[in-house]
This record gives C-alpha cells, structure tokens and sequence, in this order.
C-alpha cells in the first residue's frame, strides 16, 4: 500500500522505517527534509521524499495527486516552546498547516487519515489520579496544546463532513534517535543524557530535565502508528500509545547502573517546588491493546539500551 506521511522527524521517519519493513511504499512530504537522517532510520528502498510546506495547499495537492495514496499520516509540525517562537508562525504551522493537510486529503479522496496528535492534550493540571483514558477531559495553556487540541476537533469536523476515516494517535514523550528540529524540549533533554553516556565519565541526572513521565520509545509509536493505518476496526476512534508505566529519574538512575555499573551516576534535584510539577499518572493503553492490537516492546530499559546503541552508530542529530 501506498502511504504518504508529512514530516521528517523521529516520528515520521520511524514510522516510515516501520511501514516500509511490513512491504508498505512511503513518501515523506517536509519543508526541508535532511536526507542523511531519513536514510539512516528509514533506509533507502521503497522510501522518497517529496518537499513542501504544509502552509502551501497547492504544493500538498501535488503531492498527493502524484502519490495517490489510500493513507495519510500526519505528523509534521512545531513541538512544544517552538510553537511559541513567535505564536504567529507557530499557529500558521500547526493549525493552518493542518487543515491544509485535511483539506487536500478529502479533495484527492485519501480514504484514512492518521493524524499524531499528543497525550499533552490531556488536562493535567485538574487530573489527579488515573490511568488516563482517551476520554479524559482535554485542556491546556499554552499555543502548543491549543494546537493540537484545535487539529483534533477540526479533523473531527472534516471527517464528518467529507465522510473519510480518522485515527488519532496520542503518543506519551517519545524519544529516540532524532533531530528535534521541531522543539522537543524532553527529546532534546533525553538526547543530552544519551551524550553523556557515551562520553565518558559521571552521569548527571538532572531531575528538572528528565521528570516524571511514560517515556515511549520512537520504535513503539512507529508501530502503534502502523497498526493504526490498516486495522479495519481503527476508524473513527484515539488511541493512547505508550508504555502504560511512569518513569522519573530513579528509574534511569537503575537502568543506567546496569547499563554502565562502573560509571558514578547521580541525580542533581530541583527545589520542592519545582518537584510538584513533575508528576503524571499512566496513561490507559486497553483500548490500543484491545483495538489496535498494540503493545509496547520497548520498556525503558530496552529502549535507552537500543538508542544507546544506534547514537554510537550513527551520531548525533541534535
């Protein structure tokens, strides 16, 4: 099957790597694409690479008039304080851009949308127990949650009228081998320690910077993201996609004690106050599990081990 995805970061092209290895065909669509990282996590066969703009709606229609393809996933856009930097630009990408994308898509009869939203759309600040569930009350402050809680609600209202299929994905903080080119500030922080790790020397921990969180390896939510494109019961629904387990500093303080046990690795704390604000609650996968027939692979060990390993062949991006 033919499967275009918009952006050319951890996700996509993790998603890209996954599709292509179940025989699928990929087209990436970016502004500006970096050729040797989309090789090196996605390779070379039954992968190209088209550039544009998502804000440019004739340079998306193009693309899928040349593509053709059944699915579209959907992953391109700022992340986090980016999207800040300025609001202006950030809005214009994200949203604009995303209804660029949706709007090609009914024009050129895409019949499945995957659109990678975040589980950042969850209301945190009022949730306090969990795990959380896809239907758990969505909120936020910042131009980033306004996005991607905007793009939900308006690839709902484009799936009703046009009467095409929707899946939305909710990844937890995906990290992995990437460029975080689009401001992912924990997978920036998450590149940071992997440095450290194969520098030499003490590990620092920086609890401010690592938190409290499901961290989700890029492998998982490429699978997740793969399973969404063809599952026929997938259509219509969100999907949680993560580990369904908290990690915070300890915890990377144990994995990397096995990982290098004659290394000294510490944890440099925040203030009380700023420990408050580290908290989360797991996320709900029994849906994904259920439906999409998702599990994660990638425990945290697993995963920093299997990240550990590809930044000392491949370098760094970030």
């Amino acid at each position: 099957m033919k499967i275009l995805i918009t952006g050319t970061g951890l996700v996509g092209c993790h998603s890209a790597s996954e599709l292509i290895s179940q025989g699928h065909s990929v087209w990436l669509f970016d502004a500006s694409p970096n050729p040797k990282y989309i090789e090196a996590i996605a390779g070379k066969k039954r992968i190209k690479v088209l550039r544009g703009d998502l804000r440019d709606l004739p340079t998306l229609l193009r693309a899928l008039k040349e593509t053709k393809p059944p699915v579209v996933v959907h992953t391109a856009g700022f992340i986090g304080g980016e999207v800040a930097n300025p609001p202006y630009r950030g809005v214009q990408t994200n949203t604009l851009g995303s209804a660029n994308v949706f709007e090609a898509c009914q024009i050129a009869g895409v019949k499945r949308v995957v659109h990678v939203s975040t589980f950042g759309v969850y209301d945190w600040e009022n949730i306090r127990r969990g795990p959380v569930k896809e239907n758990f009350p969505l909120g936020g402050h910042t131009f980033y949650h306004a996005t991607k809680i905007a793009n939900e609600l308006l690839l709902d209202a484009y799936a009703r009228y046009y009467g095409f299929e929707t899946v939305v994905i909710r990844p937890a903080g995906a990290y992995g081998p990437g460029h975080y080119r689009g401001g992912s500030t924990g997978g920036m922080n998450m590149n940071e320690l992997v440095r450290a790790c194969l520098n030499g020397g003490p590990i620092v921990i920086h609890e401010q910077r690592i938190g409290k969180n499901d961290f989700v390896y890029a492998k998982d939510v490429a699978r997740g993201i793969a399973l969404a494109c063809t599952v026929k019961g997938a259509a219509g629904k969100t999907f949680n996609i993560g580990t369904g387990e908290v990690y915070g500093p300890e915890d990377f303080q144990r994995v990397l004690k096995r990982l290098f046990p004659k290394r000294e690795i510490t944890i440099v704390r925040g203030s009380a106050g700023d420990r408050a604000g580290l908290s989360r609650v797991r996320l709900d996968l029994s849906q994904s599990k259920r439906v999409l027939g998702y599990l994660p692979h990638f425990p945290l060990e697993k995963g920093f081990r299997d990240y550990i390993d590809r930044s000392r062949q491949m370098g760094f991006w970030a």
